[in-house]
């Protein structure tokens, strides 16, 4: 199976890359070479899906593989940005030379109808391709292009850490399909204007992306008869919710969760997907029901080795009064996780205090304690690593209001890879 990466170029003569027949690309600009990463950018890209293995040098990709194809689509140039207009030429380059899967990471701007178009005829035409994208590093929950096209052939990728934490950085909203790792990432870059070659560790949505093209990429591989709907199918159904999530289908942080190769590889060798995203319930049962004019609120808590000094306090801004907490000395339970649930009034605005009397909250020293506050189970807040204490807040005091879609531009808006 074939795989596309579109980006700042590729570092071809990299001893840690594949740098053979196999490996094709395409420039939409009039200056520049799709072999030559004057950024860097492209180049960790490809490292992260493609650095060959069993090589003794630097780092391995997910395929590891130095015989699968790769082609590269300069979509964004050596200064890192580019235009809408080559980024869709790149990706139709992908397409026309049999790519199966494209990773694209990069974003910003809004939608365009181009791109759109585009992506609907290949949608009617039965095109079998799936376009991974990064959902963006503003940290709120604003969407990102090409991540947010409402496209079965388009999955927005977030990013967690090593603990299977959502990364601060990364954006969260109803488009976001699933998770990868995007902090602290080693993999291959350019330097010297592409000259050289190094490695570098960076952060971000745009390292997330290329882990969940590479798992496709491998998956697809051994079961190069599917479609790019079970493709999908297979990595949202197999993906791994983080313990803070409890028992929640899908959410708006990380999707249906972080990517697993051996879940997915698994799920298409026995191709058994039963409970998938589809036929499984949206949410998961709660313990108890809310009447229609309330908001049901979780409160988990997973304990580090010390329980006892962990507490918290749950408060309604709006009138001061607080709904609920546990004080220090109350949990008995280390490494445990604690649920407490209420009903409350529709929206409103609350504060959440969560202390911990040793001054070392609850991760990481001692444990890989988390906190999480859901409405109606969807995630409001969340952590673990904080001092003495940390207070988050979410709501708002009155009636929510109708979020805007984001505005579409007079002109296309520029791309530029996710900020690293």
């Amino acid at each position: 199976v074939k795989a596309c990466i579109i980006d700042t170029g590729y570092g071809r003569g990299h001893p840690d890359l594949p740098n053979n027949n196999l490996i094709t690309g395409f420039n939409p600009y009039g200056s520049g070479e799709w072999f030559v990463d004057g950024d860097g950018h492209g180049t960790h890209v490809a490292g992260t899906m493609a650095a060959v293995g069993g090589n003794s040098v630097g780092v391995v990709g997910v395929t590891s593989k130095a015989n699968m194809p790769l082609h590269i689509g300069k979509g964004l140039t050596d200064s890192g940005t580019g235009t809408t207009s080559g980024v869709l030429d790149a990706m139709r380059s992908c397409v026309e030379n049999g790519a199966k899967v494209v990773n694209m990471s990069l974003g910003g701007g809004g939608p365009s109808s181009a791109v759109e178009s585009f992506l609907t005829g290949l949608e009617d035409d039965g095109t079998n391709v799936l376009f991974v994208a990064a959902a963006g590093n503003g940290g709120g929950s604003s969407y990102s292009y090409p991540a947010s096209y409402d496209s079965p052939l388009v999955m927005s990728v977030a990013a967690v850490n090593s603990n299977s934490v959502k990364a601060s950085f990364s954006q969260y909203n109803d488009q976001v399909d699933i998770a990868g790792p995007g902090v602290n990432v080693k993999s291959t870059v350019t330097t010297s204007s592409g000259a050289s070659f190094s490695y570098a560790t960076w952060g971000g949505t745009s390292m997330a992306s290329p882990h969940v093209a590479g798992v496709a990429a491998l998956i697809w591989s051994h079961h190069p008869t599917k479609s790019a709907a079970e493709i999908r199918l297979a990595l949202e159904c197999s993906a791994v919710m983080p313990q803070q999530y409890g028992n929640v289908v899908r959410n708006n942080d990380v999707g249906y969760g972080v990517v697993n190769a051996k879940n997915a590889l698994d799920m298409l060798d026995s191709n058994n997907f039963d409970g998938c995203p589809g036929t499984a319930p949206t949410t998961a049962p709660t313990p108890f029901s809310c009447s229609p004019n309330e908001d049901l609120l979780e409160i988990r808590i997973k304990t580090d080795q010390y329980p006892t000094e962990t507490g918290w306090t749950l408060t309604n801004t709006c009138s001061g009064t607080v709904v609920a907490n546990t004080p220090e000395g109350t949990y008995n339970t280390g490494n445990t996780v604690y649920s407490d649930a209420v009903c409350v009034p529709t929206g409103g605005a609350y504060s959440f205090l969560i202390t911990d009397s040793f001054g070392d909250g609850i991760c990481c020293s001692y444990g890989e304690g988390f906190y999480n506050v859901l409405k109606n189970d969807v995630s409001m807040i969340g952590g673990g690593q904080f001092g003495t204490d940390e207070t988050k807040t979410f709501g708002q005091c009155g009636p929510t209001p109708p979020t805007p879609a984001p505005p579409t531009p007079p002109t296309p808006a520029p791309q530029t890879p996710a900020p690293t």
